[in-house]
């Protein structure tokens, strides 16, 4: 069963377009990242690095989901295989991605530095739970468990950073925050009847963080 000719056009319009912002942005923030060697640009650049990655891997699901391909506890098969694997590195990458964020608040104020190894050791784990076990509520609600978190430590940061340059660059980390809350409503069936228009809020989203980072670095 092939999907209908609208659906697979939003759905493409949708992913080049926050695919290819974040390109520009990952290359950017990589460009400066080797001029200055600041650790906190390579995990930056990250962040959209592996957003970008999660949102092809999204993309493959969507056009199987609505194609008719299932995703349950059958063996793996045909196009199941490819849906199995697609779902796996879709956890994996979308959790990375918001660890990053997490982390690129964090690390100047942890005494190691291993931090990038858990992240994916924890982003690993969830891909291969959902390979395993094929419970895909609990990678969401895990997921929206990161967002919180990201939520948190931007709060607090904040407050730490009362002064000075650093606080500049937390209007970034909130639209990022607004960004995955958006596309989570999606993925928990919430405002379905309002996709087009939370597809068009996070791109302008997306379009603005894009914005801010090339006009700041």
């Amino acid at each position: 069963m092939m999907p209908p000719i609208e659906f697979v056009g939003l759905e493409t319009v949708y992913f080049l377009t926050i695919f290819l912002a974040c390109f520009l942005i990952y290359r950017k923030i990589r460009e400066v990242y080797r001029l200055t060697d600041y650790f906190g640009f390579h995990l930056f650049a990250n962040i959209f690095l592996f957003l970008g990655l999660a949102y092809f891997m999204r993309f493959i699901v969507v056009i199987l989901l609505a194609s008719g391909v299932v995703f349950d506890s059958k063996p793996f098969e045909d196009a199941r295989g490819i849906m199995s694997f697609s779902v796996g590195f879709l956890a994996y990458t979308s959790s990375v991605s918001i660890l990053y964020a997490i982390y690129s608040l964090l690390w100047n104020r942890m005494v190691t530095h291993f931090g990038e190894v858990v992240i994916h050791i924890i982003s690993l784990l969830a891909g291969f739970s959902i390979l395993i076990f094929r419970f895909l509520p609990a990678f969401l609600i895990f997921q929206l468990l990161l967002i919180l978190i990201l939520l948190i430590v931007i709060l607090i940061n904040y407050r730490y950073y009362s002064s000075g340059k650093i606080p500049k660059v937390y209007p970034v980390y909130l639209l990022l925050f607004i960004f995955w809350l958006l596309n989570s409503s999606l993925a928990f069936g919430l405002l379905k009847e309002f996709r087009i228009f939370i597809y068009g809020l996070s791109v302008v989203v997306i379009l603005i963080i894009g914005y801010e980072v090339l006009r700041r670095l």
